[in-house]
């Protein structure tokens, strides 16, 4: 068997797509599970899956005096997360498009609570280790490798390998019981193990190295339009109008450059998704005429039971409901916009609460749009229909009563979060989390929605333990980077990020000069200035550390020329 650093060398000297899709195969539940465990999300983990794997495809030539990838991508798919959530928490200012996510998947009902204690902190306590051990932790648990081929990629034998991953395993013991999860080695190996077992999607390894292929192909073995895209993919930060835009640079891009290798797989590409476009079509066709049948037999069957019960006789069972699919889900939804547009505000409201409660929590794809642009649009239908909001805050208590009733229930800690960022109630959020202990993982779930109320409540400290400066760094660097110059409208796409980055950037510097952390802070002032060291963003900086007590770090952090 072929180790990585093989693989890597043929796919970076000989392009072999192979070798890659090989990689893909063999490393794909690592990833995907890490992505689960701390994304709590399958969809939102795809997702992650695929940056991971751009970014191997991206560093493929860097990488390859590497015998093995697990802790490297292991670590990359942790800050890919990180980023991933941290998007998740500013959607409102840069949501741009919908959010497809599948229902989080269950672990086994055995091992549930356990489950669910040991997995927001895993991850972080496999990071904790060092490279080796955290490689041999992941080769024998994530990968179910043998010991003889463990200890073939660590360059020790059998035994040395078997001993190094029970050390290891007895460090990540210890490390969790830091953070309050006790167990045993054996305990600990024995789920580790059932969870790394769990299902990967299906085709999602051909899916995940085809899209990966196709972008190396598209980005003509560039960067910079590899990472914009990334960039669109995971922040969401561009309006559509531009994504349609890059789409077709891309695409005009991809024409010129049709003799490469990597042109070609982008074409198949491209011909796969149209086909599957058609396939989609069919699909929606079918299911239209379908329930065009069904409403045709219900209206049959209903006239039946009208003149059964005018002749004295016994009505026929009702009839059965219509199954709920992503193509009825979709129906309603878009017939709730429709109504709300013509005025009819009651009617509007029911299909929306009805998406809500029943169809999208079924199907899976809705989770994004349910928690976002749903919740959106029954609040704004609530400025001219007052039930509305009645109706949003009965959802918001109910998800609370949830949420106290249960540790373990995260859809219930995010629909309380999503309703009360829309009903715009966000001390609701800052109140339970206050009430609830520190190690909570209700808490752990609740921090990225109480960040800003946090901020605004002056309390620092704890802001600045819901967002760590190396979020904010990220943050900063995703704003920064911008699209490329040959993208139509980058200029003013590049003055909008400009001006975000100031806003958003000055809050963190506010939360880290409160909070004491004066070298954290200088080093955003520092780095902001010289990406915009305009009187303008001055000015925000100088209020954002005026209000936390620090008005001198303006003139202390060096500035940009």
């Amino acid at each position: 068997m072929s180790d990585d650093a093989e693989l890597l060398r043929r796919y970076t000297d000989d392009h072999d797509e192979d070798a890659f899709a090989e990689l893909v195969r063999r490393h794909l539940a690592l990833v995907y599970q890490a992505a689960r465990r701390q994304t709590g999300d399958a969809h939102r983990a795809e997702d992650v899956v695929q940056a991971v794997f751009t970014d191997l495809a991206r560093k493929a030539r860097s990488l390859s005096g590497r015998p093995s990838l697990a802790g490297w991508l292991h670590t990359s798919t942790r800050y890919a997360a990180i980023h991933a959530l941290r998007t998740e928490r500013r959607r409102q200012i840069r949501e741009q498009e919908a959010h497809a996510m599948n229902a989080p998947q269950h672990s086994s009902p055995a091992n549930e609570g356990d489950w669910t204690q040991l997995r927001p902190v895993l991850d972080d306590a496999l990071h904790a280790l060092g490279e080796r051990d955290r490689e041999a932790v992941l080769l024998r648990f994530m990968e179910s490798r043998p010991f003889a081929e463990i200890g073939a990629r660590l360059a020790m034998t059998e035994d040395a390998a078997r001993m190094r991953v029970e050390r290891a395993l007895d460090k990540v013991r210890k490390l969790l019981a830091r953070r309050g999860v006790t167990s045993t080695s054996t305990a600990l190996a024995v789920l580790l193990a059932d969870q790394a077992a769990a299902a990967v999607p299906a085709g999602l390894a051909a899916k995940i190295t085809t899209t990966t292929l196709a972008l190396q192909g598209v980005a003509g073995g560039t960067t910079a339009g590899l990472g914009f895209f990334t960039l669109m993919s995971t922040g969401k930060i561009i309006t559509g109008i531009t994504v349609l835009a890059l789409g077709t640079a891309l695409v005009y891009k991809t024409a010129e450059n049709r003799k490469t290798h990597g042109a070609l797989a982008a074409s198949q590409h491209q011909q796969a998704e149209l086909l599957a476009k058609v396939h989609d079509l069919e699909n929606r066709l079918t299911s239209v005429t379908n329930r065009l049948r069904a409403s045709e037999e219900d209206g049959a069957k209903l006239l039946a039971a009208l003149d059964s019960a005018a002749a004295g006789k016994t009505p026929p069972a009702p009839p059965a409901r219509v199954p709920i699919t992503h193509d009825y889900v979709e129906s309603r939804y878009k017939h709730a916009q429709e109504l709300a547009k013509a005025g009819q505000y009651e009617e509007a409201l029911k299909e929306f609460l009805w998406c809500f409660d029943e169809g999208m929590p079924l199907v899976t794809g809705y989770g994004g749009v349910r928690g976002s642009y749903l919740l959106s649009m029954i609040a704004k239908l609530g400025e001219k229909y007052p039930p509305a909001l009645t109706a949003l805050r009965e959802r918001r208590d109910q998800a609370e009563q949830r949420l106290l009733a249960s540790a373990n229930d995260s859809d219930a800690t995010s629909d309380f979060s999503s309703i009360n960022r829309y009903l715009e109630e966000h001390g609701r959020n800052l109140q339970l989390y206050d009430q609830l202990p520190a190690n909570d993982p209700r808490k752990t779930a609740l921090r990225r929605a109480v960040y800003d109320p946090l901020r605004t409540a002056q309390r620092y400290a704890d802001a600045a333990k819901a967002t760590p400066y190396k979020e904010m760094l990220s943050d900063l660097e995703d704003l920064t980077e911008g699209p490329p110059t040959s993208v139509p409208n980058a200029a003013a796409i590049r003055q909008k990020l400009r001006t975000l980055a100031v806003k958003e950037t000055a809050k963190d510097i506010e939360v880290l000069a409160g909070a004491g952390d004066l070298d954290h802070a200088r080093a955003l002032i520092d780095r902001i200035l010289a990406f915009n060291n305009s009187a303008e963003a001055k000015a925000i900086l100088q209020t954002h550390l005026t209000r936390a007590g620090h008005p001198e770090l303006l003139t202390v952090a060096p500035l940009a020329p």
